[in-house]
């Protein structure tokens, strides 16, 4: 049995119908008021398929026990920051822990319209479970051995020993909707985890999770690495050890995020992203496969928005759409090579899905009348510097060096390994 201490990306997990005990209730003073649990200890989830590359999962109790006293928690509606129901600090929301789980108290206040639609929908049955979203800071992992219909079977289990809140949502959903949410979970949890061995069984039903061991410095991924995508030696920065990958540079893979189409300010979420490699390729859609992968300069098409303290947040719709205009020409074009158009457009456009917002289509590169592309722009808007890209720094001529490997962060939403 091993206990790791810490700091991962943000996970969610939800619970059951049968057991959020979601309703509306009148309170004392006659006001109506919400409440569910969010969380329930000691509850064993099974996150993807245990018997081959998932595992059991439960919360010990006390896990909130530091977040509730130190945190500022949100009740929220599917996730979505948008629909802000109440808040800790506002005394409008009243998270405790009890002998069951996290239960939830907030007030409803029926000048927000999307409240009202909340009761209607808990009433009418449509919302019957609840959420969190949290990150793990310690957590701690054993087999098991379960009686199956063929035979007994060893299990992993995660229990989750401390959390750090950051919110609880009333959900639409209260269970994942296809195993790509699950094999997320699991890829988190196991790069929170960092043991190579456990990621290679999973591998076998699920070989995706391969690409995990870049993540963790395991020398059996680069040695699986064809000898085109090897790096000619491995660094490590800032006690990260990072692997070459051919497929990782320029373009960077399209992955499934939070969104968002509040007012987007590119220039300063670019300043507050800490110059980090897997900051920076979360962040953007494309990295300049010759430039330092710790430079905010070799990166471009910023789209996610970054908190002060340099986390990186919900994909900007606003960004998408602007960077897919600058993908068909306007604000000068941009200067990535023409055979990373599309895909760095599907990354756009992938985010632009995920909001229920169709995305303006990529314009060929041949020109047509009346269209603003690369090829028809003026020679003025062709040596136009890398600004014109959203949010951009301007490219400098650094050395040559490989670049590393952390694509993996930016496909699971992930940070590197600490």
């Amino acid at each position: 049995m091993r206990t790791l201490t810490r700091t991962a990306t943000e996970e969610r997990r939800r619970l059951p119908v049968s057991t959020a005990d979601v309703a509306i209730r009148a309170a004392d003073g006659g006001e109506e008021r919400f409440r569910g649990y969010a969380a329930k200890f000691n509850s064993r989830t099974a996150i993807g398929n245990p018997l081959r590359w998932g595992f059991y999962e439960e919360i010990a109790p006390g896990a909130f026990t530091k977040t509730l006293q130190e945190g500022d928690a949100r009740f929220l509606v599917d996730h979505d920051s948008y629909y802000v129901v109440s808040r800790v600090s506002a005394g409008t929301l009243s998270l405790s822990e009890d002998a069951v789980g996290l239960p939830v108290d907030s007030a409803l206040d029926p000048a927000l319209s999307y409240v009202n639609d909340l009761k209607a929908n808990v009433r009418n049955g449509n919302i019957t479970g609840m959420s969190f979203g949290f990150y793990v800071l310690k957590d701690q992992w054993s087999t098991e051995t379960i009686d199956t219909s063929e035979g007994p079977a060893e299990v992993e289990v995660r229990r989750i020993l401390e959390v750090r809140l950051i919110e609880v949502s009333a959900v639409t959903f209260p269970a994942y909707e296809d195993t790509e949410a699950e094999l997320a979970s699991v890829a988190s949890a196991l790069v929170q985890r960092g043991d190579t061995e456990a990621i290679e069984r999973r591998a076998r039903w699920r070989p995706e999770l391969r690409d995990l061991l870049q993540l963790v410095g395991s020398p059996a991924a680069a040695d699986r690495e064809p000898a085109a995508g090897r790096a000619a030696e491995e660094a490590r920065d800032g006690g990260v050890r990072q692997a070459a990958a051919v497929e990782e540079r320029g373009a960077l893979a399209a992955h499934s995020t939070d969104t968002s189409d509040a007012a987007w300010d590119g220039p300063a979420n670019a300043r507050d992203l800490p110059a980090e490699e897997a900051a920076l390729r979360m962040a953007h859609a494309w990295v300049d496969p010759v430039g330092d992968a710790n430079a905010r300069s070799s990166y471009r098409f910023i789209h996610h928005f970054v908190d002060m303290d340099g986390n990186v947040g919900a994909a900007s719709t606003v960004a998408c759409t602007t960077g897919i205009g600058v993908l068909n020409g306007a604000r000068g074009g941009t200067t990535i090579p023409d055979e990373d158009r599309e895909a760095v457009y599907k990354h756009l456009a992938r985010h632009l899905k995920d909001a229920g917002i169709k995305a303006p289509e990529l314009k060929s590169l041949t020109s047509e009348p009346g269209e603003s592309t690369r090829e028809s722009s003026t020679p003025e808007a062709d040596a136009a510097p890398a600004a014109t890209e959203p949010a951009e720094t301007t490219r400098s001529d650094l050395t040559a060096r490989v670049l590393r490997m952390q694509g993996l962060a930016a496909r699971y939403g992930l940070p590197a390994r600490p």
